[in-house]
């Protein structure tokens, strides 16, 4: 089962790889050849007069009939050596070819190969739902993307052609023996149970190693990976030592495991080395014996030296085999297991409106998988296109859930959404998502230009277009006091920005798109009350008006919007505009006695301010 998984990663290659077997089939057979002129020449030199007993000749060369014919109008000796010299240049040339084909498309094949499978499991791991996402490591996702995929390529294209080229030798080579002597085939093919037997116990045992092993690195590398991504945390924390000495430990564990590994390794090849020799004199001590009793002549002891010699060494190398085929076996089972996650796009919508921005939610319910409590209780409101909408709530209340629900990261359970009268789940989700500009309390910036950070959800978008944006988000003036204006690079995740100022990008960037929602996920919590302001009174005055829904836990920039919904414990506790939810008990009525007062005595600092100015 876990083998046929591996050769079906490998599918679409099936016809390379059968010529690619062929080339590496029919390579062998013409080695098999070689011996076979040192045979002759050896034989035609014990033929001379004063040399050897001619009368001795019980092993034919067998040779192609066309060889022999050439070599046997040898006149003199030097003409046979020479005649001889000519034939295996041109064999050699002709196998030197061979090689070169065959190892072009085996080169072709790994790195085909290695890219189709990257990008299949890339391009599914990008289709597997949000909430697979949530629980991923992702140093444990590039290392199945990477070294996981040039482990399972490199056995597929590399030593899955070993074992024809293994197969392929022990074939031509042993059928070059028979003709010569059969006890010779019998005493090299004598190894192979053994081989097989040794090989067998020894795959049990390094196969759990190496999974071992895999599962240890994918920890070290989610280690290493978490450690560059916090590196501002670590040092803020001054805890780099304890980062290195956790880094230690699961690299002293990781490194004790391969150690282990190598000495199991090390006794295979030691004890296969030393069989491969025993049997080697052991040949060499028949091919005596025959030539004692006269069933072989000097000739045919070389030659078949040099036959036995191609069986030994390649049987070593099926333990070269086992063991990639061990590691191979552990990556491609860790690659299907992602490919076996079913995506989010199995369960689909098919329809595709044209999206003016009406939300509905009726009675909607939701509970992650793991739980059997629901987050979200009978959720009830409605939000008109254009409209701008607050949405107030404790920690933890559910406010994000809700903007989940809707870009459809999670599908509800009970009750429904709408899109302007259309059921949500109705809707394809990528279409929905083109629909709506999300931003994030903390965005993600790429490692690019600003330009190009905020045009990077409309990339045909004209710099009018991008700079207009970057006014509404209040992001233009600091532009202007960057040395290189938009063309400054922003460092990994935004890391050269303050937090303001990649609030401010990634609201750019949604403006430039220009969707017709827009969802400011706590995404002005990193800028101050004017600049908030600033950017409100910008987005009111827009020509094109959306459907904006801002979760915050600033009553300042809620009390502006058309419609306040209030969230306590999965459930909505109150609907209505500040001026009447300021007056009525409850969550917001706390909330605004509390910063409405901090606003009040800020309102009165500015205008003493500007009067004593």
């Amino acid at each position: 089962m876990r083998l046929r998984r591996l050769l079906g990663l490998a599918r679409g290659f099936f016809v390379l790889f059968l010529v690619a077997a062929f080339l590496t089939a029919f390579h062998q057979w013409t080695y098999t050849n070689v011996p076979l002129f040192t045979q002759y020449l050896i034989r035609h030199l014990l033929e001379q007069p004063g040399i050897g007993d001619a009368t001795v000749i019980v092993n034919p060369v067998n040779l192609p009939s066309f060889v022999m014919d050439y070599l046997a109008r040898g006149t003199s000796v030097l003409n046979v050596v020479i005649r001889i010299a000519m034939g295996l240049l041109i064999l050699q040339l002709f196998r030197f070819t061979l090689r070169f084909f065959e190892m072009s498309l085996r080169g072709f094949l790994h790195e085909r190969l290695g890219e189709k499978l990257r990008i299949r499991l890339y391009r599914h791991i990008q289709d597997l739902p949000y909430e697979f996402h949530n629980k991923a490591d992702s140093g444990d996702l590039i290392q199945r993307v990477t070294s996981d995929i040039e482990t399972t390529s490199n056995f597929l294209t590399g030593r899955m052609l070993d074992i024809v080229f293994l197969m392929a030798t022990l074939v031509f080579g042993a059928y070059q023996l028979y003709l010569i002597n059969p006890i010779m085939v019998w005493v090299s093919l004598a190894i192979v149970p053994l081989v097989a037997i040794s090989s067998t116990i020894y795959f049990v045992k390094i196969d759990k190693i190496f999974k071992a092993i895999e599962e240890m690195e994918s920890d070290m590398m989610t280690v290493i990976q978490e450690n560059l991504s916090g590196a501002r945390v670590v040092r803020a924390f001054a805890n780099e030592q304890y980062e290195i000495e956790k880094m230690e430990g699961k690299n002293k564990v990781y490194t004790k495991e391969l150690i282990r590994a190598n000495k199991i390794v090390a006794i295979y090849w030691g004890v296969m080395d030393f069989v491969g020799i025993a049997q080697y004199l052991v040949i060499i001590v028949i091919g005596v014996h025959f030539v004692q009793q006269g069933e072989m002549d000097a000739a045919a002891v070389v030659a078949s030296l040099m036959l036995v010699g191609m069986l030994i060494w390649p049987i070593r190398g099926l333990g070269r085999i086992i063991n990639d085929f061990g590691k191979a076996l552990v990556a491609s089972d860790r690659i299907n297991e992602i490919l076996d996650k079913v995506g989010e796009y199995e369960h689909d919508g098919s329809q595709t409106p044209d999206i003016k921005g009406k939300i509905e939610f009726k009675n909607v319910s939701f509970k992650f998988s793991d739980t059997d409590q629901h987050l979200l209780t009978s959720v009830n409101f409605s939000i008109d296109a254009g409209q701008t909408v607050a949405i107030i709530g404790r920690t933890g209340s559910g406010k994000s859930t809700i903007i989940n629900l809707l870009l459809r990261m999670y599908d509800y359970q009970d009750g429904d959404i709408l899109i302007d009268g259309i059921p949500l789940k109705d809707i394809k989700k990528k279409h929905i998502r083109q629909q709506i500009g999300v931003v994030l309390q903390d965005p993600f910036l790429y490692s690019k230009t600003v330009y190009e950070n905020i045009a990077i959800a409309q990339k045909d978008a004209d710099q009018e277009r991008v700079r207009r944006a970057a006014v509404i988000a209040a992001l233009e003036k600091d532009i202007k006091t960057f040395k290189q204006g938009y063309e400054t690079i922003v460092g990994e995740k935004g890391t050269t920005l303050s937090g303001g100022q990649k609030q401010r990008v990634a609201i750019a960037r949604v403006l430039v798109a220009d969707k017709p929602i827009l969802i400011f996920d706590d995404a002005l919590s990193a800028v101050d009350t004017k600049t908030d302001m600033m950017i409100r009174n910008a987005l009111a005055d827009k020509e094109s008006k959306q459907t904006t829904i801002i979760i915050t836990h600033r009553i300042t920039t809620a009390k502006e919007a058309d419609q306040i919904i209030v969230i306590e414990n999965g459930s909505i506790a109150a609907i209505g505009t500040h001026a009447v939810l300021s007056k009525q008990p409850g969550l917001y009525q706390k909330l605004w006695s509390i910063q409405g007062k901090l606003e009040q005595e800020f309102q009165a600092m500015l205008k003493a301010g500007e009067h004593h100015a």
